[in-house]
């Protein structure tokens, strides 16, 4: 039991620092090529640091794979196929391999338009839209995979869509009733990502459902596969083509160099990136403990929880640290309903994942396809099959 608390409280944590830390680096000022001071403005390197930290997990696991014991390792080692069934061949290890780098597509793509999103709205909002991901997946499993949902589950769907409207209605309020309030158009648009990215994030699940029958590959080792072939998706393809493109980064959508140029002139922006790294790699590390001790439906309640602690630490620095600092956040007249639409959106994740038991509503018996989600780093999709978390968001 006390084990449990401690992967628990891990994971409340580290999933806390991943959200205010990636907050802190785009707020942070550091001198750029040109040697001007700005901030550090990188989605795209924020998700390739998000990329690296699940490679580096999977590279832990396999570190600690190596160093056990021969007697505790399967017959085969990691590297056996899946026995043939209904006459199927097996599977190679190296074809799974290779079948993870499409869901790390998804997983690379969701996770930028999330980053990019985070640019224009506070972490607490960021972190409540993200939670509509549980949403997009329950409607694709009916459209592509012809899963059936229950009336528990689209009462569940519709208490999630009424708190992210609430949500989103009250942070545009609370934005245009500040004195010095930035644009409201910008607001939108960051809320308008960060929706997209769910999206696809609800994409992610469903090529890893379809593609991904096969795959017996443990959690650990799906991270790590994961963030293997999205980094070098980064590395490969995204970053020239970021470079070729022209844009408001000295001349290109986001330059590389003059990144780690800002993180070489600045201490506390390389300190916050390493701390990331580590975040990212224990959230990802304690989230499979708790789903393993557990069950997913409990880690997406207990991961909800994590936004009232962004809020709590965005309120505590405008009010008792400094209220002309970017990494703080505002109580404002709009705060009250922003909080009713986080209480119904959580309401309607518990609904969906059968936590909160609605009367007079039938429920299958063990039924398994009524498992759900965190959003957006969660181990199992809502048809219960295994999937790498994403995290660091």
């Amino acid at each position: 039991m006390k084990w449990i608390v401690f992967y628990v409280a891990c994971m409340i944590i580290s999933g806390t620092v991943n959200t205010i830390t990636t907050k802190m680096q785009f707020t942070t000022i550091s001198i750029d090529k040109d040697g001007n001071p700005e901030p550090f403005s990188k989605p795209w390197f924020a998700t390739l640091n998000m990329l690296v930290a699940m490679f580096l997990v999977g590279i832990v696991d396999k570190a600690v794979r190596t160093c056990r014991p021969a007697d505790k390792l399967a017959p085969d080692g990691e590297y056996q196929a899946l026995p043939a069934e209904g006459g199927k061949a097996a599977v190679p290890y190296l074809t799974k391999v290779y079948m993870v780098a499409v869901p790390a597509f998804f997983d690379l793509l969701a996770t930028a338009f999330c980053c990019i999103g985070m640019l224009y709205i506070p972490a607490s909002v960021w972190q409540m839209l993200k939670g509509g991901s549980i949403i997009f997946c329950g409607i694709g499993s009916v459209l592509f995979l012809k899963r059936k949902l229950y009336a528990f589950h689209w009462v569940g769907l519709f208490f999630c869509v009424a708190g992210l409207c609430t949500v989103g209605m009250s942070s545009v309020l609370g934005n245009s009733s500040q004195p010095n309030a930035g644009d409201s158009g910008d607001l939108f648009f960051g809320m308008a990502l960060v929706m997209a990215g769910q999206v696809v994030q609800a994409g992610q699940l469903i090529a890893e459902e379809y593609l991904m029958k096969d795959v017996d590959l443990p959690a650990m080792q799906i991270v790590g596969w994961e963030g293997f072939w999205g980094t070098l998706m980064m590395l490969i393809c995204v970053y020239p083509f970021l470079w070729m493109i022209p844009g408001s980064d000295h001349g290109h959508l986001e330059d590389i160099v003059d990144t780690f140029t800002m993180i070489g002139n600045s201490t506390q922006l390389f300190w916050l990136v390493m701390l990331y790294l580590c975040s990212c790699g224990s959230f990802n590390a304690s989230g499979i403990a708790v789903t393993g001790a557990l069950s997913a439906t409990h880690r997406m309640m207990m991961d909800a929880s994590r936004t009232s602690v962004i809020w709590c630490f965005g309120l505590t620095v405008h009010y008792y640290i400094n209220p002309d600092s970017p990494y703080g956040e505002a109580w404002t007249s709009y705060s009250y309903l922003q909080l009713v639409g986080f209480t119904i959106l959580v309401a309607g994740q518990a609904m969906y994942g059968e936590i909160l038991k609605i009367p007079g509503v039938y429920y299958p018996p063990a039924a398994l396809d009524t498992r759900t989600f965190a959003s957006p780093a969660s181990l199992h999709s809502p048809m219960g099959l295994p999937r790498a978390p994403e995290p660091g968001q």
